[in-house]
C-alpha cells in the first residue's frame, strides 16, 4: 500500500497548488500496482486535486483484505472531500467497501471499466483451474461467485470504453467491449454513463476521460 504526495501542477502558465479540501483516491485493477495510473494522476493534480494511489494485492489477496486496507486508506487521507476512482476490478472493491459501511466524509466515485453487470471474460477463464488461479482471489469472490453490488449514497459516473484490444479479442466475447469488460458489464443503474473510444488501459491515458473525471469532482 502507498501513495504519492500531492504536488503541484502548471495550467495555462498559472502555477495551481492542489487544494488540501479536494482529494482523489485510485484503486488500480488486476494484475496492476498504481502505476499504471500515474498519467491520469497527474492530470487530476493539474486540475487542483490532491491525487492518492492506493495499492493492494489484486491477484493474490482476498476481497475482504482489500476492501479493509482500502477503507482505512481513504479515512487516512486529507481532505475534506475525498472522491474515489476504480479502474477495472479496483471499481468493485470500491463497491464492496461502500456496500459494507459508508464513509465517514463527502465524495464522489467514478469507475472506469469496471465490471459491475460481471465479467464474461472472467467467467470464460474461471472455467479451469488454471483460469481460477490465474485470475485470483479478488475477482473469484467479487465478480464470479457473487455480481457486486452499488449501495448507491454517492454520485457515480460510469466510463466505458469500446476499442476492443485486449484479451476479449481471443475469448471471443461480444462488442462492444474495449478488450477486457463489455459496454454493458459497466453499467450500473442510476449513474451517469459514457463511453469513450478508448481501450480498457486506454481509458488511464485518455485525456477525455481526465476531464470527465475533474468536472464530476467539480459538480458536487
Amino acid at each position: 500500500m502507498g501513495y504519492n504526495p500531492g504536488r503541484e501542477g502548471v495550467v495555462g502558465g498559472n502555477l495551481v497548488e492542489s487544494k488540501k479540501s479536494e482529494a482523489v483516491v485510485l484503486v488500480h485493477g488486476l494484475w496492476m500496482t498504481g502505476t499504471e495510473m500515474r498519467v491520469l494522476g497527474g492530470r487530476l493534480e493539474e486540475s487542483g486535486f490532491r491525487v492518492r494511489y492506493f495499492r493492494y494485492r489484486s491477484w493474490r489477496g482476498g476481497l475482504a483484505q482489500a476492501v479493509r486496507a482500502l477503507r482505512e486508506f481513504i479515512e487516512a487521507t486529507e481532505g475534506e472531500r475525498v472522491h474515489v476512482v476504480g479502474h477495472s476490478l479496483g471499481g468493485v472493491v470500491i463497491a464492496k467497501m461502500l456496500e459494507e459501511a459508508p464513509l465517514s466524509r463527502p465524495g464522489r466515485v467514478a469507475m472506469l471499466g469496471a465490471p459491475m453487470g460481471g465479467s464474461a471474460a472472467a467467467r470464460i477463464v474461471s472455467r479451469r483451474r488454471a483460469g481460477r488461479w490465474l485470475v485470483g482471489g479478488v475477482i473469484r469472490e467479487g465478480i464470479v461467485e457473487q455480481a457486486p453490488k452499488w449501495p448507491g449514497g454517492r454520485e457515480l459516473l460510469v466510463v466505458a470504453g469500446d476499442i476492443p484490444l485486449g484479451s476479449g479479442l481471443l475469448l471471443r466475447i461480444p462488442k462492444p467491449h474495449d478488450g477486457v469488460i463489455r459496454v454493458e458489464e459497466t453499467r450500473v443503474e442510476g449513474a451517469r454513463t459514457i463511453t469513450v473510444r478508448a481501450s480498457h488501459v486506454g481509458l488511464l491515458l485518455s485525456r477525455k476521460v481526465a476531464a470527465l473525471l475533474s468536472d464530476h469532482f467539480r459538480a458536487g
